[in-house]
């Protein structure tokens, strides 16, 4: 087969293919001696019937059968082939049935066909990223005791109290429309700081609670979620009062001998440096996530990757429709959504483009890198899923299977792996200038919350922090 490889835009190739009329002669000699070996014709023993008969009786099917499977056997020559240098996104649209073929002539046609980005790769390796230096306060090793602690602390009243951080209120509430109560409650409880009471998202509650005692009030104006299961709420926009009628605190137990034998720790000393290790561990995670983004960035500065249109267009409509579908169910008005959704548009192709480049960097050096993704590794990241979101591993399996996601996921652990591949060699410069992130801040609350419990004592005694 030949094959004519031209560009004719950003991502956009036409392809222009020859086969010769030998390849065509092949092809019918091996259909033809696959029907006579299992097809008898009247008067023929099986494997005996001319070739004359056979080409009469079968000849136009075959004719459109062979054109099918030599436009199938030139695209997968085509794609595995990498010296062409084609790798598409999609599938071409050709339309078979309207190929001129001819069995004793050449075969030719043409299509166009939307590829990936061209771009010559940069170098990652070896990049320099400022980070900040981890650090963990005696405040947040604190911190991460006491919501140990917490796990056993009992939950009490306190009289003539002001509200503070992580206390329980008890609270008389009510939501209404102008003077009608749609929904109320009496004695619920409203852990201070969610800014959530009763599934109604209450921003200004919790600062209007503030340091205040038994008896305050409180209101906000709430906005109805459109899947919450009072249906007769969803999607209005209500007026919420609240009346402070008890504050409840954790009291904490005491990290006594008990306490300390429960969780495997010989004192406090040993306790508190482990908590400090586990959350050292949690902000050095987030840091190195912080780089790779940053180191990511450096690299998509440094090269340009046009992308095909098309795509680019094809996201940004289904942006749209679901914004669109949206906006809907919130009752907005028609015209509008049509301005909402045109006023964000441009900043929503941005965003998408920019991660379309971020994706095809991420799968050029996955590539450069050799990363292949085991079954272990997929089967390990549908278990942390299923975990997070407490459904069966089954469940999460199947799904990703149907719906054919499990490709997606496969991409998603490339590009990991990638991004740990670019900060392996690269430098990370501690800057105490720069300020603790939001993924570092995320991470640190989190093993704040959860100290890892030490390892049952062995011989060989081996803690947490190890």
């Amino acid at each position: 087969m030949d094959f004519k490889v031209e560009s004719v835009g950003p991502c956009r190739k036409k392809i222009a293919v020859t086969i010769a009329p030998e390849r065509i002669r092949e092809e019918y000699d091996s259909k033809f001696s696959e029907i006579n070996d299992q097809v008898a014709l009247p008067g023929f023993r099986r494997g005996r019937a001319p070739r004359t008969l056979l080409e009469k009786r079968f000849g136009s099917k075959l004719a459109d059968e062979i054109k099918g499977d030599l436009v199938k056997a030139a695209l997968e020559e085509l794609f595995e082939d990498k010296s062409k240098g084609v790798e598409p996104l999609a599938a071409p649209d050709i339309d078979v049935e309207a190929l001129a073929f001819v069995p004793t002539e050449a075969f030719s046609f043409e299509f166009e066909l939307v590829t990936k980005p061209e771009f010559e790769t940069p170098e990652y390796k070896g990049l320099e990223v400022k980070v900040a230096p981890v650090t963990v306060s005696d405040d947040e090793v604190q911190a991460g005791i006491d919501r140990l602690l917490r796990r056993g602390a009992s939950l009490e009243t306190v009289e003539d109290a002001t509200v503070e951080d992580d206390d329980i209120l008890i609270v008389d509430w009510k939501a209404k429309d102008g003077d009608s109560v749609e929904a109320r409650d009496d004695n619920a409880y409203y852990p201070y700081g969610r800014g959530v009471i009763a599934g109604f998202v209450a921003e200004g509650l919790d600062a209007q609670f503030a340091g205040q005692q038994v008896g305050a009030k409180a209101t906000a104006s709430v906005k109805v979620a459109m899947d919450d299961p009072r249906e007769e709420l969803r999607g209005r926009e209500l007026a919420l009062e609240a009346v402070l009628k008890q504050i409840k605190r954790y009291s904490l137990p005491a990290i006594d001998e008990a306490f300390l034998k429960k969780h495997d720790f010989d004192d406090e000393a040993e306790l508190r440096a482990d908590v400090r290790t586990q959350i050292q561990r949690a902000k050095a995670r987030g840091r190195d996530s912080t780089a790779e983004e940053q180191l990511v960035e450096q690299l998509l500065g440094s090269v340009e990757i046009s992308l095909p249109a098309d795509f680019v267009e094809r996201e940004l409509d289904g942006w749209a429709q679901r914004r669109r579908m949206s906006l809907q169910m919130e009752k907005v008005e028609e015209d509008d959504i049509s301005k909402q959704i045109e006023a964000a548009r441009a900043d929503t192709q941005a965003t998408i483009q920019s991660d379309m480049q971020r994706w095809f960097l991420l799968d050029r050096i996955a590539d450069a890198e050799d990363v292949q993704v085991t079954e272990a590794e997929l089967m390990q990241a549908i278990q942390e899923i299923a975990m997070a979101y407490g459904h069966p591993v089954e469940q999460v399996a199947a799904s990703f299977r149907d719906g054919g996601r499990l490709a997606e996921l496969q991409n998603q652990i490339r590009h990991k792996k990638a991004r740990a591949a670019i900060r392996a060699t690269a430098t990370l410069v501690e800057d105490a200038s720069l300020a603790e992130s939001a993924p570092e801040k995320k991470a640190a609350t989190k093993a704040a919350k959860k100290p890892a419990k030490k390892a049952a004592k062995k011989p060989a005694k081996k803690k947490a922090s190890e």
